[in-house]
């Protein structure tokens, strides 16, 4: 993560400016459209993406091994242009672990949810075991995966994201005011604290999180990640798919004030925590 503020964050991750180098691997285009949920474009979203490089290892310093390539920028950030189009050029993810061969993303524009998601690529034997994307429906895999296409001079593979605009007012500042603050989450013991550690550099047997409101949304902030989005789903209960893919559900006490937090994985894995 600390190089989260590496100045070259440009739409060419094979080459960093200021070195003569080029990164190792064969070199694709991505691109693609991001529309609303009428296929709409959206000028102006910011899409990121981050992914490992030909040796399958991430630019950051936590919780992966394999070979560093010094000339492979890691991490890049684009602008949609007035149709909601962007364009990276970039090498093909390396392989590590057990996972199938991806590239991270995550898309905002203001007045839009937030998404974070990844690319998959069609054809790739990894595909059929890898433990995430077969958490999704097979309709949402489909959705997920693109096809890279070696006729065109550059292999270029496209990825068309849809954002769900914000329903402004849909839960007043009063409403989201009970579950703000701090909890602390207790990993001791769970199957989240050895991914903690992992991605974390731990050891962590407990996480601290902050839950704020803004502009009538409300976020989470956990120990060295970035905030993200909390999307409301029923009372106490938020859809938190940027934190492992999770729902989590506020707790109350018998007089009614929010004192705990749980996070609930789709395969039935929990995260306690409780309100400092």
């Amino acid at each position: 993560m600390q190089f989260r503020s590496q100045a070259d964050h440009d739409v060419d991750l094979t080459q960093i400016n200021g070195q003569a180098g080029i990164a190792t691997g064969e070199v694709i285009i991505v691109k693609g459209q991001i529309v609303d949920t009428s296929c709409q474009p959206i000028a102006g979203a910011i899409v990121e993406i981050w992914q490992a490089n030909h040796h399958g290892k991430y630019r950051h310093e936590y919780g992966d091994s394999g070979q560093s390539d010094p000339n492979f920028q890691g991490w890049a950030q684009a602008v949609t242009n007035a149709n909601g189009e962007y364009q990276f050029k970039t090498i093909l993810p390396g392989l590590y672990g057990h996972r199938a061969r991806h590239i991270h993303y995550k898309v905002a524009k203001r007045g839009y949810h937030e998404l974070v998601t990844q690319l998959y690529f069609d054809g790739e034997e990894r595909n059929r075991t890898d433990e995430i994307l077969n958490s999704f429906t097979h309709e949402e895999q489909v959705r997920l995966t693109g096809k890279l296409d070696k006729t065109t001079p550059t292999p270029t593979i496209e990825f068309t994201i849809n954002l769900d605009k914000v329903q402004v007012g849909m839960l007043p500042a009063k409403v989201l005011a009970d579950y703000t603050g701090e909890y602390v989450l207790q990993a001791k013991g769970t199957d989240y604290e050895q991914i903690l550690n992992s991605f974390l550099g731990g050891p962590y047997d407990k996480v601290t999180m902050q839950v704020e409101q803004q502009d009538g949304l409300l976020y989470l902030t956990t120990t060295k990640a970035p905030k993200v989005e909390l999307f409301w789903k029923a009372k106490d209960q938020f859809d938190a798919a940027s934190f492992y893919d999770t729902v989590l559900t506020f707790g109350r006490n018998a007089a009614g004030k929010v004192v705990s937090a749980t996070f609930r994985a789709r395969d039935g894995h929990e995260l306690h925590g409780t309100r400092v």
